[in-house]
Parts: structure tokens; sequence; C-alpha cells
């Protein structure tokens, strides 16, 4: 139980990405392993990922798999992704720095298998078709750098640390936080008998900077199976195995830049995060054309089932004080655990005219705070009311189309995804924009997108008790091209 304690301490320390997470690691990853970006094909992006209802497309298929009844030949394809992701930053006031990452992945590979099981020329009602469906698409990106840096003149870090040690004996602090903080003499203590402490940096006056990079990715294969009724109703169901793998390296870095701090020169907190997990999950979904010309449905996605979590995490402090360099390094924490993610409901619509395009709109509906954490060996009572404390139903709007000008087709595409915290101090709501392009023949098609999106956030480099948030921006540019084959 001691052990799990300080887990969940050390990674409450780790980051502070905004105030309705800052009480725990657990919290943040809660969120972070339930939000999903639905990734693709070029088609199925350059339409606002709007296709739930159009479908004939390996990626709407994760969003509702009745969407792969509209198929009636079979399908391969496979979609490399560039990713450009810029972060910037403001702190305290100052100009905004900036940092940039490059990512190439496989945004989608699936294939679909299609047969003919009665004919198309009977005016008796039934099923015409069955597919079944395979591949793998991602959910979501977690590549990014990020720089923050700014002069604080009336604070540090290790005033939290200060407070945090204050009523403890050296021999009772906290083995990931103060006591490396002690042992690098970065706090003294000035009461022996209060147990109380001071710190080598009292009124500020440092430069701050903290340097975050992350990567890995949300990943799911799945499994589908669906029928096309008359042409009339299209039912699916999918096995989903979703997967994950994220790390995350961060710096909090202080000095003394003006030479005014008597014995303090720097400091360095360096934290290494590694997390890997995956779960299962099921999707059923509808579409129905009541007319020629519209299609409506609707898909159920599971929570995701047994999503086991396996959390290391370890930090190091490094300081220079009265010329001397010292460096603190903490064990290695290996911590598991599982996680269940919120149900999502789905809602799509499509108006098709022909050959000539399409309009989709698509709308996702998912409430966070339902989001659960377990394990065998210890109560996550506390993180579990926090979650339902905290995060709130968030919505999200897909809309795009597709103009056929055979052969090549024009798309357009926006979606946006509200915020998931009750809190208004953080607005985490995001939105994308796209467009692409399209050459189709009757058995391959090459197909281009570019996704645009925009995001805001507060950051807090430690807890909001000790300092105001920095402004964060960020922008991500997504290059997807699609090579596909039907026979």
């Amino acid at each position: 139980m001691k052990k799990i304690k300080i887990i969940i301490a050390a990674l409450g320390l780790l980051m502070f990405a905004n105030p309705s997470i800052i009480k725990a690691q657990n919290e943040i990853e809660a969120l972070r392993y339930s939000q999903m970006y639905w990734g693709g094909t070029a088609r199925f992006l350059g339409t606002g990922s709007s296709m739930g209802a159009v479908g004939a497309d390996p990626s709407a298929i994760s969003v509702n798999p009745a969407s792969m009844g509209i198929y009636r030949k079979s399908d391969l394809s496979i979609s490399p992704t560039i990713q450009y992701s810029k972060n910037l930053a403001s702190h305290l006031g100052s100009e905004f720095a900036e940092d940039f990452k490059y990512n190439f992945n496989i945004n989608n590979l699936g294939m679909v298998f299609t047969g003919q099981v009665g004919s198309n020329h009977s005016d008796r009602p039934q099923w015409k078709y069955i597919q079944f469906g395979m591949g793998i698409n991602r959910l979501a990106n977690y590549h990014s750098n990020s720089l923050i840096e700014g002069f604080n003149d009336s604070g540090s870090i290790l005033d939290q640390y200060v407070d945090y040690a204050n009523g403890y004996s050296p021999d009772y602090l906290g083995d990931f936080d103060t006591w490396l903080a002690y042992e690098a003499y970065l706090i003294d203590p000035i009461d022996t008998i209060s147990n109380l402490y001071s710190s080598v940096v009292p009124n500020g006056g440092v430069q701050q900077r903290k340097i975050i990079n992350t990567k890995g990715s949300m990943n799911e294969w799945y499994f589908a199976l669906s029928g096309n009724y008359n042409d009339k109703l299209f039912v699916g169901a999918t096995l989903g195995l979703p997967y994950f793998n994220y790390s995350e390296y961060s710096q909090h870095i202080e000095e003394d830049v003006n030479d005014t701090i008597a014995r303090f020169q720097s400091l360095s907190i360096s934290d290494d995060l590694k997390t890997s997990g995956s779960g299962v999950n099921f999707k059923l979904g509808f579409l129905y054309r009541p007319v020629e010309y519209v299609r409506f449905g609707g898909a159920i996605h599971t929570p995701s089932f047994f999503y086991r979590i396996n959390d290391r995490f370890s930090r190091t402090i490094q300081s220079n004080v009265d010329g001397l360099n010292r460096k603190q390094v903490s064990d290695v924490l290996d911590y598991r655990y599982e996680i269940n993610t919120p149900l999502r409901l789905m809602g799509n619509l499509a108006f098709q005219y022909k050959t000539l395009g399409f309009i989709g709109i698509d709308y996702e509906y998912v409430d966070y705070s339902k989001t659960r954490m377990r394990a065998s060996d210890f109560s996550f009572f506390n993180e579990n009311n926090a979650i339902k404390e905290k995060y709130q139903s968030a919505h999200v709007i897909r809309v795009g189309g597709e103009l056929n000008l055979s052969p090549m087709a024009l798309r357009l595409g926006y979606n946006y995804y509200t915020n998931p915290f009750k809190s208004s101090v953080n607005d985490a709501s995001r939105s994308s924009i796209s467009a692409g392009l399209g050459f189709r023949s009757e058995v391959a098609y090459l197909d281009f997108a570019y996704i645009y999106t925009m995001a805001k956030e507060d950051f807090y480099l430690y807890s909001p008790n000790y300092i105001d948030a920095s402004k964060m921006e960020s922008v991500r540019s997504n290059f997807v091209l699609t090579l596909g084959f039907r026979f």
C-alpha cells in the first residue's frame, strides 16, 4: 500500500497540464486514453471524418461498422502519413517560445472482403451482400515537442517543495520529490523541532524553462462483419482491440541568470514516464436508406474492457548550489492497473446524389466522467470521484463532403471537439479543417488529404497554487496519402 501511495504522489508531480487535473497523474491518464481523434484513409480525413453514413471506407468501420455494408467489391488500402506539430507557449507574459516535431506513421491499413449472397435483380427482399473486414486504424497521435520559457521574479518550484516537506523529518520526506531536493541541497532544514524548511531560492528571480517531449500513439485492430439487406438496411458489428504506447520526457530548469541569488546557480528536475496498454471493445451499428439519396444511422461503442495499463516512472534532480554540482536519482516505479473508458454513441447522416457526390454529418457523444480506474491491490475511490467531479459530457460534430468530377474527386471537411472539463478555467476544445482530392478507376484509387488542427489551453509548470498559467497554442498538420485497390 505504501508503494502505491508513493507512485500516485510521484506521478501527481509529473505533469500539471491544467488546473482540473493537477492532483494525480491518474486523472490525466484517464482522460488521455479515453480521448479518440479518428484517423484513417485520406478520403475519410479529407471529408472531416464524416463518412459514418457514407460508408465503403475502411476508416468508417471504426465509427459505424454498418458502413462496411455499403461495399459491393473487396478492398485493400494503406495510408502513410506525415505529421508536423508545432507548440507555442507564453510563460508569465514572455514572448511565445516555439518547438516542433515531425512524425511518420501508417494511419490505416485495411482489407474488406465482399461476397454476394442474393440476386441484384430480384424484387423479393433479401440479403444481397455480406462483408468481412479487418485492419488497423490510428485513434490518437502523441508525438509532440513543447518549450515553455520565461522569467519568474517572485517564485520557484522549490516553494512547492518546501510546503510539501514542512512537518516531516528528513527520514520521512518523499522519495520522489522532497527527499531528492533535500539531498541536492535545494531545501534546507531551519527548525529541526518543528521540521520546517527553507528554499535556496527564497524570493524567485529565476529564469524558468520547461521542455516536454512526448511520443507514441493509440491504434485499434478491428475485425468486422456486416450485411446489406435489400439495399435499404445495413447492419454491422466490430470487435476492437485498442492498444497504445506513450512516453514522456520532461525537464524543468531554473537558473539565476542575473547572478542575484546567494548560493544558487541552477536546478533541473527530469521526469521519465513510459506507459503502455491494451483492451477490448465492441461496436454495433446500423444504417437505413428510406429514399435513394438519404442514409441515416447510428452506432454504439462499448467501453474498452480489461484495458490494462503499465506505468514506469523515474525522476532525477540536479543542482548547482555553492558552486557544487549534485545529482539525485529516484528508483524506477513500475505499476499496473486498469481503465474502463466511457461508452460512445454515434449518429450518422448522409445525402448522396447518384455519383455526383455527398454531404456527410456525424455526431458523437461521450461522457468522460464515466471513466473508471481500478487495481486488485488498491482502491481508486478518490481518483474515480475526482474524475466524476472534473470531467463532463463532450460532443463531437464532423461535417464534410465530396464532389465527384470523375476520375477526380474534391473534398472538404470540418470537425469540432467540445471541452471535456467542467471547469471554465481551461478550455481543451479543438477543431480541424481538411481538404483533399482523389483519383479513382475501376480497380485502383489514389487519395490525398491535408488536415489542419488547432487547440489552445492553459498549462501549469507546477501547482497553480504557486504559479500562474502559461498560455499554450498548438497546431498540427497531417499529410495523408492512400493507395487502394478494389477487386
